[in-house]
């Protein structure tokens, strides 16, 4: 009988409709483990999960106050580490950013850190570089046309996506 008792409790515990419902404290925490989030972001997961609007309200202010979320912090970093890595330039970065629910003024501040330290021209040469192994052997037209709509899907200004195909594209036929 107490064996039956033992199989029983690990198939109710199996079971999501008798499973007790986690805390949503430790529900942000596992999902702020995997990798950095924003405010919004777990707002959203433990909204979705059915958390009433004062509880994600208690575990954001929580979290805040513990510093495990920090939004200006989290802007700064995502710019830095996107555009030192050549993916996106500040229109991006500003785009991707407001998706996550960062304020205006935190994107306007991590983007006024990242023109300290970053050159545009420099980082749309870079990835003009990556980009034209895969246009070779096209014509000079539409390897500018491509290398452009490359650079302005990452967010690159008009006068720095012309100059860099202007730079990179003659360059790369006239070695061919």
């Amino acid at each position: 009988m107490a064996e039956e008792a033992g199989r029983g409790g690990r198939d109710s515990a199996g079971d999501p409709a008798t499973r007790e419902r986690l805390d949503p404290w430790q529900v942000a925490l596992k999902h702020i483990a995997v990798r950095a989030r924003t405010t919004h972001e777990v707002r959203q997961t433990l909204t979705r999960r059915g958390y009433a609007p004062r509880d994600v309200a208690v575990v954001i202010a929580r979290l805040t106050a513990a510093r495990y979320l920090d939004d200006a912090e989290f802007a700064r970093t995502w710019v830095s580490a996107r555009a030192n890595r050549g993916v996106a330039a500040p229109a991006r970065l500003a785009r991707e950013l407001r998706t996550k629910g960062i304020s205006a003024a935190e994107i306007a501040a991590a983007l006024r850190a990242l023109q300290e330290q970053w050159d545009p021209a420099e980082a749309a040469g870079e990835a003009a570089k990556r980009k034209l192994k895969s246009l070779r052997g096209l014509s000079a037209p539409v390897a500018r046309r491509r290398l452009a709509a490359f650079l302005d899907r990452r967010g690159f200004s008009p006068e720095i996506i012309l100059a860099t195909c202007r730079r990179y594209v003659s360059d790369a036929n006239e070695s061919e």
